[in-house]
């Protein structure tokens, strides 16, 4: 049996070991538990992941969904709620978790990573003594995200932000609630609990950093400055708790994130902007995306083409998908627009094809790398520059064997086709208007 080894100890390492284990492999986990202290909101799309990889452990610090109010182009608004945790706390629990499923955890921090002279990986790592360790493995999966070392120029990168953020007691006490709030040099995103503690993260240019001389309290206070709702509902007396902490981020896609016995994941892969809050659920739908293409790469070598294919490419649309979005949502704020700032962030990312660009608009069937019982394989679906990637299937009704009937002259008359589809009477109806609705498909010989 191959030996794979995840570097790592976040989100992205455990959820793809546990994934891992689940699928009949059996990876070591080499990392070191995260120390930095940070807040950080999960969607209910990361909850029903942890869920269904059966981490319990993550899943006992969640409360109740906390509120969310977004101040944003001179509304301000009520949306869908999210959970609020600590990440030490958070990430602690998901290696209980892993350690729970039966994976292998060597605590400590990585030093190298080189090939060995026979073939595969030589990882050396220090355990929690200092005390120097060394580790073989055929396959490696970079997990470690902005903190993996760079292997290649990204592909594609946007503005260099800072993120400042600052904790902070005494504020106006009141049901558990995110905030969301633009201003002139940025966007804050901040936390207050039922107890008081308010957290604030607020991200900006660099430049305004240097315009206080590299004073990061300075910088932050300025920013509060700028704010108008926020110290509405925090009121006026917080008291900071420790020093401002920084930390660079840039969306970026980085280069050399696949190979036959290589896989970069989660941020190590791309990061998106942080306006979005994807982070947590990109390194979770990333680690379950990778479990069928490391499967395919160790146990059918002959697809590996494929694989790699359906991993870079899932990584790329994903990545100008976010970024898109992302530009639109900066758009959106007409208050600040000729301010450096959002100058820079509305801008189209350079050198950065739209999200489908260079795919034809009209549909049409085409032969693309899917997931099915596992692993990577071709099946014919359904591309255009809406769905660049491809349908497959519209409410269980696979588009190509429903094309295929059409096309050998069965009257597109839904009662027979679900009996020759064995599929219910209205999920064939479906995908057939679905399918109709997006002609002409032509062939083209697939």
């Amino acid at each position: 049996m191959k030996r794979v080894a995840i570097l790592g100890a976040g989100p992205a390492a455990c959820l793809l070991a546990i994934s891992l284990v689940r699928a009949g492999v059996h990876p070591v986990v080499i990392g070191y538990p995260r120390t930095s202290p940070a807040v950080e909101g999960l969607s209910q799309r990361v909850v029903d992941a942890l869920a269904q990889l059966g981490c319990g452990e993550a899943l006992s610090l969640l409360g109740p969904r906390w509120g969310r109010v977004s101040s944003w182009g001179g509304a301000t608004v009520e949306m869908n709620g999210e959970f609020a945790v600590e990440r030490v706390a958070f990430d602690g629990a998901l290696l209980r978790d892993l350690q729970a499923a039966g994976v292998a955890l060597r605590a400590g921090r990585v030093r190298g990573l080189e090939r060995g002279q026979g073939g595969g990986w030589r990882i050396r790592w220090e355990d929690a003594t200092g005390t120097p360790r060394q580790s073989e493995a055929d396959f490696v999966v970079e997990c470690r995200g902005h903190t993996a070392p760079k292997v290649a120029a990204h592909e594609l990168a946007g503005p260099t932000l800072v993120s400042l953020a600052r904790t902070f007691d005494g504020a106006r006490r009141q049901p558990p609630t995110t905030f969301i709030e633009s201003f002139p040099s940025g966007w804050a995103w901040a936390g207050v609990d039922p107890q008081g503690r308010a957290h604030v993260q607020v991200v900006v240019l660099p430049a305004l950093v240097a315009a206080h001389r590299g004073d990061l309290d300075a910088a932050h206070t300025a920013c509060l400055g700028q704010l108008a709702r926020l110290p509405e509902r925090f009121g006026e007396r917080l008291s900071p708790i420790g020093p401002t902490r920084a930390r660079g981020i840039q969306a970026a896609l980085r280069g050399g994130r696949v190979a036959t016995d290589y896989l970069r994941v989660g941020d190590a892969a791309y990061t998106g902007d942080p306006l979005s809050g994807h982070g947590t659920f990109e390194a979770a739908s990333g680690a379950i995306a990778a479990v069928p293409v490391i499967r395919t790469l160790l146990e059918r070598p002959g697809q590996a083409g494929l694989a790699l294919r359906y991993m870079r490419e899932r990584s790329q649309a994903v990545f100008r998908s976010r970024v898109e979005a992302a530009r639109s949502h900066y758009a959106s704020e007409p208050r600040w627009a000729g301010e450096p700032f959002w100058q820079h962030m509305s801008a189209p990312l350079a050198g950065a094809p739209a999200y489908g660009q260079g795919v034809p608009d009209e549909a049409r069937f085409a032969l693309m790398p899917v997931v099915e019982d596992g692993f990577i394989v071709e099946r014919r679906v359904v591309t255009s520059a809406a769905h660049p990637r491809g349908v497959r299937f519209i409410d269980g009704v696979d588009l190509a064997r429903l094309d295929e009937l059409l096309e050998a002259g069965i009257v597109p008359d839904a009662s027979e086709l679900s009996r020759r589809l064995v599929a219910p009477l209205e999920a064939v109806g479906l995908a057939l208007r679905w399918l109709q609705a997006q002609r002409p498909i032509p062939r083209a010989g697939v």
